[in-house]
């Protein structure tokens, strides 16, 4: 299970192994320490970390995933652990044989579902002009979304949260590089609960592209970017337009967001391990019945935030 997020954020770290603990130094002395058990990813956001491949491995040993970012926050490369599982070759051969009517049945569920978050994201932001309209394009959408609704409630839906004169590119800075740290956390968790199904990353549902080794994440993680947007949305502000280590810190907590799943609720990053999971029994089954969490936004609703 993911417990925690371990960032790396502070430039000219070391970072070494000792009795089961990941161990921080700046120069000589040490500033941290983290059991190798509590760690389920580790995020290097830094540009100066200094780490041996014994690091890499250990992690690897646990079911842990190592995330190299980029100066806007952007995962660069995954280091994802590759082990045996125990009906790993049927799993692929089930993910290689899918047929196009299947995966287009079980796109369209996961565009709807992120159209009604995204319809909840504008009224937990108090937003709610535009809730209505999000909420019915949510029901226009087709088998493979053939028509596009998801890019056409895209547009609606940034310039409702964040206002007319938005524009969402990641190479952008301010709120673009918030959703892109947040992006980072969520996806890097739904990698891991990809491959640790057996599933082949690189596979996807709809973002099926070669140049993409994390096609299938991708897709599955779209339920949950209106989630990193809500949160985004609570700790952005002209005064803190600055991405800075408390921040990130906060950022981080979207992996313990409540959702609904069949199993009950859960945080949503154990909530992934659900999906992928319903996704290798909908390809077994050849039925499009994949469990998709539900976000609720209870906690928000409650909290008054």
């Amino acid at each position: 299970m993911l417990n925690r997020v371990l960032e790396i954020c502070e430039e000219n770290r070391y970072l070494s192994l000792s009795r089961g603990f990941i161990v921080i130094q700046c120069g000589k002395e040490e500033v941290g320490k983290v059991p190798l058990d509590d760690i389920g990813v580790l995020l290097l956001s830094a540009q100066s970390v200094t780490f041996s491949k014994n690091i890499l491995n250990a992690l690897a040993e646990k079911g842990c995933i190592t995330i190299l970012c980029g100066k806007n926050y952007a995962p660069q490369s995954m280091v994802l652990p590759v082990y045996s599982h125990y009906h790993f070759a049927k799993v692929i051969k089930n993910q290689i044989s899918a047929s196009l009517p299947l995966k287009k049945r079980i796109w369209q569920q996961i565009v709807i579902q992120k159209i009604k978050n995204q319809a909840l994201a504008l009224k937990l932001c108090k937003k709610e002009e535009s809730v209505q309209l999000i909420e019915k394009i949510s029901t226009m959408v087709k088998s493979g979304d053939s028509e596009n609704r998801e890019a056409y409630a895209a547009r609606m839906y940034w310039k409702a949260l964040f206002g007319k004169d938005f524009t969402r590119d990641k190479d952008l800075p301010g709120v673009n590089s918030f959703l892109n740290y947040g992006y980072a956390i969520m996806r890097s968790a739904m990698a891991r609960a990809v491959c640790s199904s057996g599933l082949i990353p690189s596979l996807g549902i709809h973002h099926d592209n070669n140049l993409n080794q994390f096609a299938l994440a991708d897709d599955l993680f779209e339920i949950y970017r209106p989630i990193v947007d809500c949160v985004v949305f609570n700790l952005f502000s002209d005064e803190s337009s600055e991405l800075t280590p408390e921040l990130k810190k906060e950022l981080t907590n979207v992996l313990w967001v409540k959702v609904h799943t069949s199993e009950g609720d859960s945080p949503a990053f154990q909530s992934m391990q659900y999906m992928a999971a319903s996704y290798v029994h909908a390809l077994e089954d050849k039925k499009a019945a994949i469990d998709i969490p539900v976000w609720t936004g209870d906690e928000y609703e409650a909290t008054g935030t």
